[in-house]
């Protein structure tokens, strides 16, 4: 018996030994990213390209301000990378992603009797159905702000969203302000944005067989020059806003709601041509209920529905 309590307390040991040993990490997994570069930003300085993903990780190499960097994939906060023959992980926030900043979008082709409906999916699956019963049985296709999150809870959704022939845009995996804006945090760092549309564009294109690039909605709307740059160093170029938002999401009855969207284009300028509509499919919203009243009164006045890249097409 006291060879085998020993033999035990030995296996333990062992055992207690190899997970000393084992790696740790400090940030997520993350993604592999491809065709990103950025700019070290440390003037005056160095910027550490480290072992691993964490200011606890030895420092392999330090890398001079204005060193420009290829990124190969996110961790948390950091960029994996590789100078001077090492390869390491530098912090984000002292890194300038390098690409041609997006263009934010507003309102379409204003020559043109068109209006595009969007809808944001970012909370739970509450309209969704309903909605893509009513735009097939009225031939309207539209765009739809789609987060990776909501789409790994309603894939069916996406797929048939896909197949019936609509557009999605990259509405992020989290539904995080990248800037901070309406959430009061702080804003994101380059490499979290990246992972952000990345993972959600790599899970959509598996649903829909499409990429979400080069359109680009903000959480809450919020965006800024740092925004562009990093969505446009991500070849998302187009940062999609709105014409009329519905303020569904505010509670409104679907009454007021039609009022609100039909009004704001009789008043507009060209007539609302080109206007890009902001709707959500959640249950807090009844811009689903609204549609019938809204599509009927806009096909009166001689409006076809499309979705934004139709939309904003010359």
């Amino acid at each position: 018996m006291t060879g085998v309590i020993s033999r035990r307390i030995s296996l333990m040991a062992l055992l207690l030994a190899a997970s000393v040993m084992l790696p740790t990490t400090s940030a997520s997994a993350g993604v592999v990213v491809s065709d990103l570069s950025g700019r070290t930003n440390t003037p005056g300085g160095t910027l550490n390209l480290r072992s691993c993903a964490s200011t606890t990780c030895s420092v392999l190499k330090r890398i001079p301000h204005g060193t420009v960097l290829s990124m190969t994939a996110t961790s948390g906060d950091w960029f994996k990378t590789s100078y001077g023959a090492a390869t390491g992980w530098v912090h984000s926030r002292y890194t300038v992603l390098r690409g041609t900043p997006a263009t934010s979008i507003a309102r379409g082709n204003t020559s043109r009797r068109m209006v595009s409906y969007t809808f944001d999916a970012g909370s739970d699956l509450g309209y969704a159905g309903k909605i893509l019963d009513f735009l097939k049985s009225n031939n309207v296709k539209a765009s739809f702000g789609m987060t990776g999150k909501w789409a790994d809870a309603n894939p069916t959704y996406v797929q048939r969203m896909g197949t019936e022939g609509h557009h999605i845009i990259n509405h992020t995996w989290s539904h995080e302000s990248f800037t901070g804006n309406s959430t009061g945090k702080a804003a994101l760092s380059p490499a979290r944005r990246t992972e952000e549309l990345v993972r959600t564009n790599n899970r959509l294109a598996a649903l829909t067989g499409r990429s979400t690039k080069p359109y680009f909605r903000p959480p809450y709307g919020d965006y800024n020059s740092g925004l562009l740059r990093d969505i446009g160093a991500n070849r998302y170029y187009k940062n999609v806003m709105w014409s009329v938002d519905s303020l569904g999401w505010k509670g409104l009855t679907a009454t007021d709601i039609c009022s609100r969207v039909v009004n704001a284009l009789d008043g507009a300028t060209y007539g609302g041509n080109g206007y890009i509509l902001l709707f959500h499919v959640g249950s807090q919203s009844q811009d689903a209920n609204a549609l019938p009243c809204i599509t009927t009164r806009l096909k009166a006045r001689g409006f076809a529905f499309g979705t934004v890249p139709q939309v904003i097409a010359p």
